[in-house]
């Protein structure tokens, strides 16, 4: 068995940038990728993010100590089935999912105990990538996630050398690690995604075929454009909201209540009052617009990541097959004592 490999389920701008950051290191690893789509996975080893290529899931998985899913929402359950019986004992396995309680809880499920499961979340800089979305392998590089914040959220069973390689991959990609609670990471998400994905899909249904759109939609132009550009018919986008629910409702139930309260400043038409809430939500835009160009949460680094695991030798060679076989040996033997 060749420990010295890491395998990355499913191609994409970010699971590719992982990739060629890690190809980076001076300490070669080789890089097995699978993708269902044939060409794309062809594509990516041609222009070199991956070494080989694999036809099925689980073969990509044999050997690898480190296993990256980055797979969509909706085919992450049944891609931990696939490649459960081909994963290496020690492995770690980790994700790129950007929703984390559902995830958690099929590899819980469905992943064997033998291996660590660290839920992930790469948040590339938005001072690097802006506002523009990443939608193929072109947008993909080494660079892409320097500056970046590199979420996890361990699992219960995972070692703490698990933890600690996580920490390492981070910072390989040149990214701040970032440990937080599942429960508080999806609460987070349900605001800055779910919530704006909800009001796209609320105002199409207010206004689309509607008593009045024929002349509506004549008026229709940037502004409606971009308020309801979150609605993305192939992505699975419900899926989201429904296994998010209970945070994004709470989001919801504070809209209505703002919503409730500009109804009644309209209805009094109180022009001063509209005047200083509309000049408040635009400098408040101002200020989270300022604060993406220059990375957002620089001010917050230190405060952010201060428990944070250190990165060292350690977690290389945990990576790497060497800690993980040490770890696995002193678990066997604490099993027969």
């Amino acid at each position: 068995m060749n420990s010295d490999r890491a395998a990355i389920i499913g191609t994409d701008p970010i699971s590719a940038s992982i990739a060629l950051a890690l190809r980076g290191q001076k300490t070669p690893i080789t890089l097995v990728g699978y993708d269902a789509r044939r060409p794309v996975a062809g594509l990516a080893k041609a222009r070199g993010i991956f070494d080989e290529v694999r036809r099925k899931p689980g073969a990509a998985c044999r050997g690898a100590h480190l296993v990256i899913v980055s797979e969509p929402l909706a085919r992450i359950e049944e891609t931990f089935a696939a490649i459960s019986a081909d994963l290496e004992p020690g492995a770690l396995v980790t994700d790129t999912v950007r929703l984390k309680a559902p995830v958690m809880r099929w590899a819980e499920e469905l992943l064997p105990p033998r291996v660590s499961f660290v839920g992930g979340h790469p948040v590339p800089n938005p001072a690097v990538v802006g506002l523009e979305p990443l939608e193929s392998l072109d947008d993909a590089s080494a660079e892409l996630l320097k500056g970046g914040l590199y979420c996890f959220t361990p699992s219960p069973r995972a070692s703490s050398a698990a933890v600690e390689a996580c920490s390492w991959l981070a910072h390989t990609v040149g990214a701040d690690p970032f440990f937080l609670d599942v429960t508080e990471h999806d609460g987070l998400q349900a605001g800055v995604e779910g919530l704006p994905d909800l009001i796209s899909i609320a105002l199409l249904r207010a206004t689309v075929d509607t008593p009045g759109w024929e002349e509506m939609r004549k008026f229709a132009g940037s502004s409606f454009a971009a308020a309801t550009e979150g609605v993305d018919e192939g992505s699975n986008q419900h899926l989201s909201l429904l296994l998010n629910r209970e945070n994004i409702a709470r989001r919801l139930d504070a809209l209505m209540e703002e919503l409730r309260y500009l109804r009644i400043v309209l209805n009094e038409a109180d022009e001063s009052v509209l005047a200083e809430i509309s000049s408040e939500a635009a400098q408040s835009r101002k200020r989270w617009m300022a604060k993406r160009r220059e990375g957002m949460w620089a001010e917050d680094r230190e405060a952010g990541t201060r428990d944070v695991p250190g990165a060292g030798e350690q977690m290389r060679r945990m990576l790497l097959g060497d800690l993980g076989s040490r770890r696995r040996g002193a678990r066997d033997e604490s099993r027969e004592a």
